[in-house]
């Protein structure tokens, strides 16, 4: 018997979860932005802006606004400062760390 879960209700119950279990300290960081400096220093081990904007930025797509996700403008230099919501990085971070190239310069 094959059983069919809405993918939905699976995000639901996983946020729901991390709120439960204290991850992210939600009350923190939630509605609060940042720019690349306290991104980088706070969820990213203080990597450098080139290394942020080629490891991650460059190839997570997903993480823009546009695509669902928590940036806006995330390609510095285009006349309009990067916003980032901590919270939402904060949980995407956590879900990621294992996939970055954390060795390279």
């Amino acid at each position: 018997m094959k059983i069919t879960i809405d993918d939905e209700l699976i995000d639901q119950s996983v946020k729901q979860s991390v709120k439960e279990l204290g991850l992210v300290p939600e009350q923190m960081l939630k509605g609060k932005t940042w720019g690349i400096e306290e991104f980088r220093k706070k969820s990213l081990g203080g990597k450098g802006r080139a290394w942020v904007k080629r490891e991650i930025f460059d190839r997570y797509p997903e993480i823009y606004i546009e695509n669902g996700g928590f940036v806006i403008d995330p390609f510095p230099g285009t006349g309009h400062k990067t916003i980032i919501y901590a919270y939402d990085a904060s949980l995407w971070v956590n879900e990621h760390y294992h996939e970055f190239n954390w060795g390279a310069k």
